[in-house]
C-alpha cells in the first residue's frame, strides 16, 4: 500500500474508534505499524523523490513492515526492499535509549531497520545526545530512524545511526502530492520493460474493533 492509504487508513481507524483505542488495542497493532512505516516512507520521497510502498508482514514474527521500491534505471522493473522492526516509545519508559539497547541487544539480520516511534509525550527530543550514544552501541540494524510528531500533522524523522539526516514533515502539505502515488502495486509475472499495469479498485475494510 502506498504512505498516503497507511496513514490516512490509520486515521479511519482513529476517527472510527478513538484515539485511545487506536493508539493501544493490539487489534490495530498492523496498522499502526503500517502508519509509522508511511511517515518514513514519506520523508525518504521528501529526501530523494523515490515513491516506496508499505507491506504488512502478517505470517512470520519479523520484520514488521517492509518498504518496497520498483528501481527501474537499468531499464526493467527491479523491487528493492527494506525489511523494518518498529517499536514504540512509550510514556512509561522514560528514556528512549533504553527502547532502542533493548532492541540493540536481540539478533536481528544485518540489513534491518529499526524504526523507533516517539510516542513518549514528553515534548522536546534531544536527538544530538540520541545520536552520540548511539555510537557507542553494538546494533545489528543497518539503520535505527526516530519518528516524532512535534505539533498536531507535523513530524521530524530523523536517522540516528548512522546519524546525519533529518527530515521534516509536514503532513497537510504531504499526502495531497502523496494521493497521486499508485496506492496499491503487486509483483507481476517476470519479464522485461518497466510498464505497470493499473489492478483497479481494491477494497481493503479497516479491522472489526469487536
Amino acid at each position: 500500500m502506498s504512505p498516503y492509504i497507511a496513514i490516512t487508513r490509520m486515521r479511519t481507524i482513529s476517527e472510527t474508534y478513538g484515539i485511545p483505542r487506536a493508539r493501544t488495542d493490539g487489534r490495530f497493532k498492523r496498522e499502526r505499524e503500517a502508519w509509522t512505516t508511511g511517515v518514513l516512507a514519506l520523508a525518504l520521497s521528501k529526501l530523494n523523490g523515490e515513491k516506496w510502498w508499505i507491506e504488512i508482514e502478517t505470517n512470520e514474527n519479523t520484520p514488521d513492515t517492509r518498504l518496497r521500491r520498483i528501481e527501474q534505471s537499468s531499464g526493467n522493473n527491479v523491487i528493492q526492499t527494506r525489511s523494518i522492526e518498529v517499536v514504540d516509545w512509550e510514556e512509561n519508559v522514560d528514556d528512549i535509549m533504553k527502547v532502542i539497547k533493548k532492541k540493540c541487544k536481540r539478533a536481528y539480520p544485518d540489513h534491518y531497520f529499526l524504526l523507533v516511534n516517539a510516542r513518549h509525550g514528553k515534548g522536546y527530543l534531544d536527538f544530538d545526545r540520541v545520536i552520540e550514544e548511539m555510537k557507542a552501541i553494538t546494533s545489528p540494524f543497518l539503520e535505527v530512524w526516530v519518528v516524532v510528531m512535534v505539533a498536531t500533522g507535523y513530524m521530524k524523522v530523523v536517522r540516528i545511526a548512522p546519524g546525519g539526516l533529518s527530515i521534516d514533515l509536514d503532513l497537510g502539505a504531504e499526502l495531497p502530492n502523496a494521493m497521486k502515488q499508485e496506492p496499491f502495486v503487486k509483483r507481476g509475472i517476470r519479464g522485461t520493460g518497466t510498464e505497470i499495469r493499473d489492478l483497479g479498485h481494491t477494497y481493503m475494510p479497516i479491522p472489526r474493533g469487536d
